[in-house]
């Protein structure tokens, strides 16, 4: 039982991961609006207007996404052990990709994303990697 405590644990730290991607994306959107200006400043000079919404929409859809997954992981923990990992696997494989997309994504030769939001979109996929490992070694 305490095994599956530290792999619930893990998977709903994951979760708490995506929610702080979404509380940091919140906070910039009604305070400073770096992310805004970033992708603006790299747009004009090709003529071409950001989106807010989209910019901050998709972090929005990949915060929720990301932990409606890991809320899935962490409720399969404990009694469908096998399904869980490999909800995990798929999980981390979707929960990376979408980080990874973050942090290469470039239009007009402008990355509208900072790497700092690609980073904190992929710390989720780390916890869960760990998640996951738990959750296989103890098949």
């Amino acid at each position: 039982m305490r095994q599956s405590l530290s792999e619930k644990r893990t998977a709903l730290a994951a979760v708490g991961l995506s929610v702080l991607l979404a509380a940091i994306a919140i906070v910039d959107q009604a305070g400073s609006r770096s992310l805004f200006d970033h992708a603006s400043s790299g747009y004009a000079s090709h003529g071409k207007h950001a989106s807010e919404g989209a910019l901050y929409g998709l972090l929005y859809g990949v915060a929720v996404l990301d932990a409606l997954l890991w809320l899935l992981v962490a409720g399969l923990a404990r009694s469908h052990r096998l399904v869980a990992a490999g909800v995990g696997v798929l999980a981390v494989l979707l929960t990376a990709s979408l980080g990874v997309t973050l942090l290469v994504a470039s239009e007009y030769g402008v990355h509208p994303y900072p790497p700092l939001w690609g980073v904190l979109a992929l710390l989720p996929a780390v916890a869960g990697v760990a998640a996951t490992a738990l959750l296989l070694r103890r098949r």
